[in-house]
């Protein structure tokens, strides 16, 4: 059996993988050499990675939101709720 954990780090990583492909999807495209044909190909898979990747962030984003307002309920803990990178 997973747990959460182990789960979280294995979409990590596809989230990962996936960017990558991403990247290496853009710069095929980008290369002059590459066949018209080849690059429509590859932009229908950029789009399915793009979609892909998007609904993983959504996904982090709404967890994050969740763990920020479970926090702001409770009575006994204390935060700042800041910009990224603030201290």
């Amino acid at each position: 059996m997973k747990t959460e954990k182990t789960m979280k780090k294995k979409n990590s990583s596809n989230f990962e993988t996936d960017l990558a492909q991403l990247e290496k999807v853009v710069e095929q495209i980008d290369d002059a050499q590459t066949p018209l044909d080849t690059a429509i190909s590859l932009y229908k898979e950029g789009l399915a990675l793009v979609a892909k990747c998007g609904k993983t962030l959504h996904s982090y984003e709404n967890e994050v939101f969740t763990l920020q307002k479970n926090l702001q309920n409770n009575e006994d803990a204390t935060f700042i709720l800041a910009p990224f990178g603030d201290s």
